[in-house]
């Protein structure tokens, strides 16, 4: 995810109402069978930076040939899902 933090706010507040509903920051709606916060843009942002640090963590993990922690992916699919990402940029595809 690039950093253009402004752009990729647009996208993920497009995203947002056309997957979970149009509703105020700080309310709820349903995502994939979670309940996800719509997210201001200081959250989004601070939301952006963990889910890349995570991401980070994943690849040197693979990379280093090491076994992953199941805690590392679930953790890596709740930041997805709060962010609302339809494809993960780190853990394979599955039809959800």
């Amino acid at each position: 995810m690039p950093t253009d933090y402004a752009q990729e706010f647009q996208r993920y507040s497009t995203r947002f109402v056309r997957l979970v509903g149009d509703i105020q920051p700080g309310q709820y709606g349903r995502f994939r069978n979670r309940l996800v916060p719509r997210l201001t843009e200081s959250q989004f942002r601070e939301r952006v930076d963990h889910y890349m640090s995570l991401g980070e963590r994943f690849v040197a993990t693979m990379n280093a040939g090491d076994t992953i922690d199941d805690t590392l992916a679930v953790e890596l699919r709740s930041v997805e899902a709060e962010l609302v990402l339809e494809k993960s940029l780190f853990l394979p595809n599955v039809d959800r």
